[in-house]
């Protein structure tokens, strides 16, 4: 008769743990209150604001990749100078693949750019 009262005990237990588990969430979803804008205009002059300084940000990336593409050309071209038809040093190979990498991510920012001026 000592396993009825144990057993008693063990499924009031798991019946406790799953209904504080269910109602443990707390407090229903709190619903987010909309405030209309009063003026339009400073959310537009806000809006063009963050375009200039978008578009700022993106020529400052956009000029020191470049910097970066053009002293990457400059070594690997002193490399193929030097180069006596054997190939390239893996350090030519390296700098080549980050010249790469450089272009295509100023690419996909004019790219970027050019989506966003047409969607307008």
């Amino acid at each position: 008769m000592g396993a009825k009262p144990a057993l008693l005990v063990g499924l009031c237990l798991c019946f406790s743990v799953t209904t504080v588990e269910a109602s443990g969430s707390g407090a229903a979803p709190v619903a987010q209150i909309s405030i209309p804008n009063i003026n339009p205009g400073v959310e537009r002059q806000l809006e063009l604001l963050r375009q200039k300084e978008a578009n700022e940000r993106m020529q400052r990336e956009n000029s020191q990749d470049t910097l970066e593409i053009v002293a990457l050309a400059a070594e690997l071209k002193q490399y193929a100078a030097a180069a006596d038809g054997s190939g390239l040093p893996p350090e030519a190979v390296r700098k080549a693949n980050q010249l790469e990498k450089l272009a295509k991510r100023v690419r996909n920012r004019l790219n970027n750019r050019m989506l966003r001026i047409g969607a307008r």
